[in-house]
């Protein structure tokens, strides 16, 4: 009886390292440089020029002047800029 006892331990013993342990996905080298790359462009935080608020960049609202992109957090802000700069685009 001791050696049945043995081999059924050693099942549930491996049945349950496989339950812990086996829900980790085994990363490939390709995956390994996408976790250290640049976040894509959305998810970039910008700097509100006038309120000095940071808001992902996929979310702000654009403002383009003769040289430069100026990204704003609202339609407010926007407009205070433009008013104090007297540019019309």
């Amino acid at each position: 009886m001791q050696p049945l006892r043995i081999i059924i331990l050693a099942i549930l013993l491996y049945l349950l390292f496989r339950l812990i342990f086996g829900k980790r996905k085994k990363v490939s080298g390709q995956e390994k440089g996408r976790r250290n790359a640049v976040p894509a462009s959305h998810d970039v935080l910008v700097e509100d020029p006038v309120c000095h608020t940071y808001i992902p960049k996929g979310q702000a609202i654009v403002y383009k002047s003769r040289d430069e992109i100026h990204y704003f957090c609202s339609e407010k802000c926007r407009q205070t800029f433009v008013s104090e700069k007297g540019d019309t685009r």
